[in-house]
């Protein structure tokens, strides 16, 4: 370990160990070293899971009607996705990293840097372990913590820490250059915060496997080739601070609304009357984020269960540029549905998802389609901006005509909903 000082900054990746699962735990201590398991808003599929249920072998994202045989084998306990829990528990964790360090970024509900100057390597250690020690035994929850001199190899060391717990305890720094590369030959590109799929392939074509080998890619090469996030991936995994902040979200890449519906439905109409209720509340979303969506998907599936006729299906469009006008995507999914819809089977979800979202309405005239010009793009903001505005306090004052007064919401009693321990009066545990 370094004993000299530094004036370079010293990012603290902390990062919530299973933290839907572990809320989940904290107020149920017969819950201690039993495979839990928290599902998607419908109890669909596996979003998260405890080390107990990760050691059985169930992977992220599994639906639960094929692992159901695993649930029953193993007793594993299930959850329905709490949000107003995680969500107070989280700020809980934020409030109090904060009190170590008032230079905060959080990145997700579960995920914060911290940044600090003039320490020895020595000196961040012993933090970051009281850090751990602290949100263990204040709140309960059980945090990795990576150390680094930039964000890219912070994440890294964090995802070290967290995989090789025996080892670490959950904290490991790079911040000698003997341990960072370590972690860069230990780690496929894959890994690297940022390396989506199909840009791993396209450096895996090129010969970058591991993260080592993008390490000593030419910058300049790299950004000729790629763009400029990818030069900077690799100038920050040498130890080259580039980026500035992760705040508020920046990553978000897609906003999704689905839901199951109370009575199954058979017909289209139905179906599109749904998936438009969705496509306006996605719209509402992508305005108030001040984003515009690239690409639209709808999916819509049958009940997982029972002895009628299974089928599932979903489409992507393209659209003709960045978009977030109710209107146009609405027509947009309605296209996509009349791509997908099978007749004769019982609906119980569907949903829409937007992606690709930028924040700046920038894009390419095509010579063959039909693109607004600036003064319909405005128009077409004022419109939704009057909208908004009229809907603020009731949605239903304005729909777009294919829109229904149904909200289609979503099979309370199926739940499996764990109490809001945190928010509610009601909810609390009581102690006899």
């Amino acid at each position: 370990m370094s004993k000299e000082q530094t004036e370079e900054k010293i990012y603290l990746l902390c990062d919530c160990n299973n933290f839907f699962a572990s809320c989940e735990k904290i107020f149920r201590p017969d819950l201690k070293n039993r495979p839990v398991a928290v599902l998607s808003n419908n109890d669909g599929v596996v979003v998260s899971r405890s080390y107990e249920t990760k050691k059985l072998g169930i992977a992220m994202g599994s639906p639960v009607f094929k692992i159901q045989n695993e649930i029953n084998r193993y007793h594993i306990v299930t959850f329905s996705s709490n949000f107003n829990l995680y969500l107070d528990i989280s700020n809980r964790v934020m409030s109090t990293l904060e009190t170590f360090c008032k230079d905060l970024e959080i990145y997700s509900v579960d995920e914060a840097f911290l940044t600090f100057e003039n320490m020895t390597e020595d000196q961040v250690l012993n933090l970051a372990f009281k850090i751990k020690n602290t949100i263990l035994s204040r709140i309960g929850i059980n945090i990795g913590i990576g150390i680094a001199r930039t964000k890219t190899l912070a994440k890294l060391a964090n995802h070290y820490a967290k995989k090789n717990q025996d080892k670490t305890n959950g904290v490991f720094s790079v911040l000698s250059d003997h341990q960072r590369q370590k972690i860069l030959l230990a780690f496929p590109i894959g890994e690297i915060w940022g390396i989506g799929r199909r840009l791993e392939e396209h450096l895996q074509n090129d010969g970058y496997i591991s993260s080592f080998d993008l390490s000593k890619a030419d910058v300049a090469e790299i950004k000729k080739r790629y763009s400029i996030v990818v030069a900077r991936t690799v100038m920050e995994l040498n130890n080259i601070d580039c980026i500035e902040s992760v705040e508020n979200g920046d990553s978000q890449n897609q906003i999704m609304w689905s839901r199951s519906f109370r009575d199954r439905l058979y017909e289209f109409d139905d179906v599109n009357q749904a998936i438009s209720n969705f496509t306006a509340e996605v719209a509402k979303k992508l305005r108030s984020q001040k984003l515009f969506a690239k690409r639209i998907t709808v999916f819509i599936r049958t009940s997982y269960f029972g002895n009628q006729l299974k089928y599932a299906n979903d489409a992507t469009l393209v659209l003709d540029y960045p978009c977030n006008d109710t209107r146009v995507l609405i027509e947009a999914s309605r296209l996509l549905l009349q791509h997908i819809f099978a007749p004769g089977y019982a609906y119980s979800k569907a949903g829409v998802i937007v992606h690709d979202l930028v924040s700046e309405r920038c894009f390419q005239s095509d010579l063959f389609k039909e693109t607004p010009n600036q003064d319909e793009l405005n128009k077409a903001d004022r419109l939704m901006q009057t909208m908004d505005s009229i809907n603020l306090n009731d949605k239903n004052n304005i729909r777009i005509g294919l829109q229904s007064k149904s909200d289609f919401k979503e099979n309370k009693e199926k739940l499996k909903l764990s109490p809001n321990y945190t928010c509610s009066w009601d909810d609390l545990p009581e102690v006899f």
